[in-house]
């Protein structure tokens, strides 16, 4: 493979009939990543880094919020499409990182800040936008509990990873992981056919971005053909989202707490090591000492 100059062919091999070609949702698999293998082709005869492709998905993204937030016809159809520019380079970016052997924590860290960045901000300036279509400052309120419901649902799962690190730092032996390697893909879980699980799965699946951004394109669509029908589908989706998101992220926060769901993942995760006493040697003669290895990042 030529790591400066990769043929398309050599891109789709990686990225479509490789080991990770079955991981991501459905937007993802079907649509930006195959598409987004023309952009990885282009960024890497370019010399862009993943990094910089990162930050032009966050400039894309922040963008169309700002157009979302006019209120206007055109301001909404253009922050829908970058919005889809944006779910386009954060796949480019991976291409590429993964192309060039350069996927790292940092990586990572910096395509977690950039989705919570975005999310943040598409949800407020969804009902912004209306408030500065209709005078009505409630719409304003309601695109706040869509962005902190929104935000929450996705920090949950940060805050619980981050939790982890606790034990892990504060530990003076070892803990062996169980359950990261293979696995994957693994099959989305199926809709439940009975309990609350009826109305929750579904629940959260709308709240998710690849989702979000579905509807925002039904919603440019129709604000194209149908002005008038579309104005009262966004009125009805921020008034949704409004109630749904916030429910749905206190619901899911207080069950983990209540359950002790974050005690029980990290014990399936992280199992302690015995620490063994070896033998060492010394100026005064051999003495034991414990192997006490810490399963921490900083040293």
């Amino acid at each position: 493979m030529t790591q400066s100059r990769p043929t398309l062919a050599e891109l789709r091999r990686r990225e479509l009939y490789g080991p990770d070609a079955r991981i991501g949702n459905l937007l993802a698999r079907w649509f930006a990543r195959p598409t987004a293998i023309y952009g990885t082709w282009l960024a890497v005869r370019l010399g862009l880094s993943a990094h910089q492709l990162t930050v032009a998905s966050l400039v894309a993204a922040l963008a169309g919020a700002a157009s979302l937030a006019s209120g206007s016809q055109l301001g909404f159809v253009a922050g829908a499409l970058l919005s889809l520019l944006a779910f386009w380079l954060d796949r480019v970016d991976g291409q590429v990182a993964r192309w060039r052997g350069t996927v790292g924590i940092n990586g990572v860290y910096l395509d977690y800040l950039m989705h919570h960045a975005a999310s943040m901000a598409q949800g407020f300036a969804l009902g912004f936008g209306l408030a500065a279509r209709t005078g009505s400052l409630g719409w304003a309120a309601a695109g706040a509990f869509v962005s902190a419901g929104w935000m929450f649902l996705s920090l949950q799962n940060d805050c619980r990873y981050k939790a982890f690190f606790q034990p892990l730092k504060r530990s003076p032996g070892a803990f062996r992981v169980e359950g990261g390697a293979g696995g994957r893909p693994s099959p989305a879980p199926p809709w439940p056919r009975r309990g609350i699980g009826m109305l929750t799965w579904p629940s959260y699946k709308v709240c998710e971005p690849h989702v979000v951004l579905m509807a925002l394109q039904g919603m440019a669509v129709l604000a194209v053909v149908e002005p008038s029908v579309w104005e009262w589908v966004w009125k009805g989706y921020v008034g949704g989202m409004a109630v749904l998101a916030p429910a749905l992220a206190t619901a899911r926060i207080a069950r983990a707490v209540w359950k002790g769901a974050v005690e029980e993942e990290f014990a399936r995760w992280f199992r302690p090591e015995p620490v063994e006493p070896v033998q060492e040697a010394s100026i005064g003669g051999p003495h034991l000492t414990s192997v006490c290895r810490s399963a921490t990042m900083d040293g």
